[in-house]
């Protein structure tokens, strides 16, 4: 009898620590004021190469003419289900020239582990998976450092060129490199939005999303600019 009166309370106790226990990274909460807008620079991403997938570079000025959001993401993260707005997004705005350029990162709480030929089963099989697929203008990328000592020059750019979105990065357990700068990539999934001449123009924190909607005016502002 004791035990029966006891389960229940313990299940509630259960559920309870569950919910409070805390995940790495950011709370999933939506932050819209977190978001900077950038400074004016003389240089461009088209400046930079990045490796594909497959082990090969190629050159960024290829997307000249085009508004793009650049992303560093991961597999395994609280944050990986914004991969299921990125299609619709970008179907929302392909029409003016919307492209959406990934970044796999390890540096956060290790939560991209994989290679990069391992990349995409676990994408469409795992997390977000239920055989989800990248829209043809989101283009992911091999796995690079946006953070310390061996940051990529592209990130080492964007960061010089876009203001810290919060006064707080994150726990140094949970940060995979070293130095830790104040300008640094605070989490996976944090968004810069490019205008059509290669200039980074916006920077957002990753919790300023809610399903797109804090950034899709952004989106707009620039695709009406001309190149």
């Amino acid at each position: 009898m004791i035990s029966q009166l006891l389960l229940p309370i313990l299940l509630a106790f259960v559920v309870v620590y569950a919910a409070e226990k805390e995940s790495p990274g950011p709370k999933l909460v939506d932050e819209a004021t977190r978001w900077k807008e950038c400074k004016d620079v003389n240089q461009s991403i088209y400046d930079f190469q990045v490796e594909t997938l497959q082990g090969q570079f190629t050159d960024l000025s290829q997307y000249k003419g085009q508004v793009l959001m650049i992303i560093n993401v991961a597999t395994f993260c609280a944050y990986t289900q914004q991969y299921t707005d990125f299609n619709p997004l970008i179907e929302s705005n392909e029409a003016n020239g919307f492209t959406i350029l990934a970044f796999p990162c390890n540096q956060f709480y290790l939560q991209e582990p994989a290679e990069n030929h391992e990349l995409m089963n676990g994408i469409t099989m795992v997390r977000p998976g239920n055989g989800w697929k990248p829209h043809q203008n989101l283009h992911i990328y091999g796995k690079l450092e946006v953070n310390g000592v061996n940051h990529h020059p592209l990130y080492e750019f964007l960061k010089d060129s876009c203001p810290q979105t919060v006064n707080q990065i994150g726990k140094t357990n949970e940060l995979i490199y070293n130095p830790i700068r104040a300008n640094d990539i605070t989490w996976n999934f944090e968004k810069f939005l490019i205008d059509r001449q290669g200039r980074p123009r916006f920077r957002f924190h990753p919790t300023a999303w809610s399903h797109g909607e804090v950034v899709q005016p952004f989106i707009q502002k620039l695709l009406s600019e001309q190149a």
